[in-house]
């Protein structure tokens, strides 16, 4: 779906071939090369093809890691680690807006990829005792596959951290049981994807949310479309804008004004390494990540806030176990034209007509 271009896959990643019987294979994102007739091209996908899948014991199943995504097994009976977590030994500090004022969040604790939830964890195989990881896909170019050995019998659930609900199933039985075919296999792919690509030709048509609100993405848990809800919001001076999540995502955002190359600069920093530290620590841009006034009110915008126009909600999610909100309100108190992106998808862009 989303870049697909340059991430085509091979007919071999989608199904096991004959010659390799004891290696199923599974994609983590979208399992073609290019967008299906009709799929906007904004649109992603946020699942594992297929979902469920059963092998024998001493199997092997290979991901393709086609997107942003983690394969990650925690240990039997234990919750997946988060992709980003609290650092309690660090110090948000020195960060400062255009106008050289501290911002609220210096004092905070720093964000940092969990090491559990963002690398590489565990060996080549997996029965459930210790966790195992494919880690995110942090370096340059197209991710190498994973592969995972199962030397237990047993039903094994994993997730994509960085994604809330991306979860799938490996289904270990004994040697001598019967499993399902490649030919089955691909089939039960074919359906899965159908329903997405369904999915997202109806989100598409979406006109956004009644009243005065703009709506991040129209998503399923399976599909997120990567667009404002409407891109053009048009309002009389001093009305307050909700600024929402979709009830059900996968994904997370935030609404940034300010000016583009202001954003750019911290869009680009997103994640950071602390080479202080030993081993390093990626962080999280705290400008990114928190909203830019203290919550719960965001202040009312005129365009000039923060020295340079910057005004942003911070992350905003659906999911339970963060502490970030589902939506934020914006009282927009000048007349003008204000334009506005998501920081972690920068192509996602909208605006606000106030006058």
């Amino acid at each position: 779906m989303r870049n697909l271009a340059l991430l085509a896959l091979t007919a071999g990643l989608l199904v096991p071939a004959g010659a390799q019987a004891a290696t199923k294979n599974i994609v983590a994102g979208p399992p073609v090369s290019k967008p299906p007739k009709g799929v906007p091209q904004d649109a992603d996908t946020n699942a594992f093809y297929r979902k469920n899948v059963t092998i024998h014991v001493g199997d092997k199943v290979r991901w393709a890691i086609n997107g942003f995504h983690t394969v990650t097994f925690p240990a039997k009976g234990t919750k997946a680690p988060p992709f980003i977590s609290p650092d309690p030994t660090t110090k948000i500090s020195g960060v400062n807006d255009a106008a050289g004022a501290p911002f609220w969040f210096n004092g905070q604790n720093r964000l940092i990829l969990d090491p559990q939830g963002a690398f590489p964890v565990g060996g080549k195989s997996y029965d459930g005792t210790k966790p195992a990881s494919a880690g995110a896909p942090l370096s340059e170019g197209r991710p190498k596959p994973y592969t995972l050995k199962f030397t237990k019998a047993g039903s094994f659930g994993y997730v994509c951290t960085i994604h809330i609900g991306m979860k799938g199933t490996v289904k270990v039985v004994a040697k001598g049981r019967a499993i399902p075919s490649a030919a089955a296999d691909k089939k039960a792919v074919k359906a899965q994807f159908a329903k997405t690509v369904a999915q997202a030709k109806r989100g598409d048509k979406f006109a956004g949310p009644s009243g005065n609100a703009v709506q991040a993405g129209n998503d399923t848990t399976a599909v997120a479309i990567l667009r404002f809800f409407p891109q053009r919001k048009t309002v009389p001076v001093g009305t307050t804008v909700t600024l929402s999540m979709p009830p059900t995502t996968s994904e997370v955002h935030t609404f940034s004004f300010g000016p583009a190359a202001y954003l750019k600069q911290h869009s680009d920093g997103f994640i950071a390494p602390d080479q202080s530290k030993t081993p390093p620590v990626l962080v999280f841009n705290p400008v990114i990540a928190f909203p830019s006034d203290p919550p719960p009110v965001l202040p009312p915008y005129i365009g000039t806030n923060h020295g340079n126009g910057f005004l942003s909600t911070g992350v905003l999610d659906r999911d339970a176990a963060t502490p970030s909100p589902g939506s934020a309100q914006i009282r927009f108190d000048k007349a003008g034209t204000y334009d506005y992106i998501c920081l972690i998808h920068t192509d996602m862009k909208g605006q606000i007509v106030v006058g």
